[in-house]
Protein backbone atom coordinates (compact mmCIF):
# COMPACT_ATOMS: atom_id res chain seq x y z
CA UNK A 1 0.00 0.00 0.00
CA UNK A 2 1.26 3.49 -0.80
CA UNK A 3 1.84 6.01 1.96
CA UNK A 4 0.98 9.71 2.13
CA UNK A 5 3.24 11.66 4.50
CA UNK A 6 2.49 15.15 5.74
CA UNK A 7 5.96 16.52 6.41
CA UNK A 8 5.03 19.54 8.51
CA UNK A 9 3.07 17.37 10.95
CA UNK A 10 5.23 14.22 10.85
CA UNK A 11 2.15 12.16 9.95
CA UNK A 12 2.02 9.16 7.66
CA UNK A 13 -1.02 7.33 6.30
CA UNK A 14 -1.29 4.07 4.38
CA UNK A 15 -3.78 4.47 1.53
CA UNK A 16 -5.29 2.29 -1.16
CA UNK A 17 -3.59 2.44 -4.55
CA UNK A 18 -5.62 4.73 -6.81
CA UNK A 19 -7.36 6.55 -3.98
CA UNK A 20 -7.91 10.30 -4.00
CA UNK A 21 -5.63 11.97 -1.45
CA UNK A 22 -8.35 13.96 0.33
CA UNK A 23 -10.74 11.00 0.57
CA UNK A 24 -8.07 8.56 1.77
CA UNK A 25 -6.89 10.83 4.59
CA UNK A 26 -10.43 11.89 5.54
CA UNK A 27 -11.41 8.21 5.99
CA UNK A 28 -8.57 7.94 8.50
CA UNK A 29 -9.67 10.98 10.49
CA UNK A 30 -7.34 13.61 9.01
CA UNK A 31 -9.11 16.40 7.20
CA UNK A 32 -7.09 18.52 4.79
CA UNK A 33 -8.15 22.08 3.94
CA UNK A 34 -10.92 22.02 1.34
CA UNK A 35 -13.80 23.85 -0.27
CA UNK A 36 -15.86 22.48 -3.13
CA UNK A 37 -14.14 19.05 -3.37
CA UNK A 38 -14.75 19.18 -7.13
CA UNK A 39 -11.47 20.72 -8.28
CA UNK A 40 -12.80 24.16 -9.07
CA UNK A 41 -12.07 26.32 -6.03
CA UNK A 42 -8.47 25.34 -5.28
CA UNK A 43 -8.89 25.43 -1.49
CA UNK A 44 -7.45 21.90 -1.25
CA UNK A 45 -4.16 22.86 -2.92
CA UNK A 46 -1.10 20.99 -1.70
CA UNK A 47 2.58 21.00 -2.52
CA UNK A 48 4.09 17.64 -3.42
CA UNK A 49 7.39 17.49 -1.53
CA UNK A 50 8.36 14.02 -2.76
CA UNK A 51 6.85 11.51 -5.15
CA UNK A 52 5.12 13.68 -7.75
CA UNK A 53 5.61 10.85 -10.26
CA UNK A 54 3.48 8.66 -7.98
CA UNK A 55 0.30 10.61 -8.73
CA UNK A 56 -2.28 10.34 -11.49
CA UNK A 57 -2.12 12.70 -14.44
CA UNK A 58 -3.97 15.98 -13.92
CA UNK A 59 -7.48 16.21 -15.30
CA UNK A 60 -8.36 19.32 -17.29
CA UNK A 61 -10.31 20.73 -14.33
CA UNK A 62 -7.37 20.23 -11.96
CA UNK A 63 -4.89 21.63 -14.48
CA UNK A 64 -6.96 24.78 -15.04
CA UNK A 65 -7.39 25.37 -11.31
CA UNK A 66 -3.70 24.78 -10.52
CA UNK A 67 -2.67 27.12 -13.35
CA UNK A 68 -4.91 29.84 -11.89
CA UNK A 69 -3.49 29.29 -8.39
CA UNK A 70 0.10 29.51 -9.61
CA UNK A 71 -0.64 32.61 -11.69
CA UNK A 72 -2.17 34.33 -8.66
CA UNK A 73 0.72 33.38 -6.35
CA UNK A 74 3.24 34.67 -8.88
CA UNK A 75 1.32 37.92 -9.27
CA UNK A 76 1.56 38.43 -5.51
CA UNK A 77 5.01 36.92 -4.73
CA UNK A 78 6.97 37.29 -7.97
CA UNK A 79 7.48 35.30 -11.15
CA UNK A 80 9.81 32.71 -9.59
CA UNK A 81 7.44 31.78 -6.77
CA UNK A 82 6.64 28.01 -6.82
CA UNK A 83 8.81 27.60 -9.93
CA UNK A 84 10.39 24.38 -8.64
CA UNK A 85 7.32 23.08 -6.81
CA UNK A 86 4.59 20.69 -7.87
CA UNK A 87 1.14 21.89 -6.86
CA UNK A 88 -1.84 19.54 -6.96
CA UNK A 89 -5.39 19.41 -5.63
CA UNK A 90 -5.94 16.84 -2.89
CA UNK A 91 -9.56 16.40 -4.00
CA UNK A 92 -8.51 15.30 -7.51
CA UNK A 93 -5.03 13.71 -7.37
CA UNK A 94 -4.94 9.91 -7.09
CA UNK A 95 -2.10 8.10 -5.34
CA UNK A 96 -0.09 5.48 -7.26
CA UNK A 97 2.88 5.25 -4.86
CA UNK A 98 4.48 6.92 -1.85
CA UNK A 99 4.23 10.71 -1.63
CA UNK A 100 5.03 13.49 0.82
CA UNK A 101 2.87 16.61 0.90
CA UNK A 102 2.48 19.96 2.61
CA UNK A 103 -0.60 22.12 2.70
CA UNK A 104 -0.20 25.65 1.35
CA UNK A 105 -2.20 28.79 1.99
Amino acid sequence: MPTVSIKSKSLEFEVQDGSIIFDALDKQGHELPHGCLAGSCGACRIKIVEGSDNLSEMSQIESNTVDAIITNYRRIHGSDYLREDTIRLSCRAKVKGDISIETIN
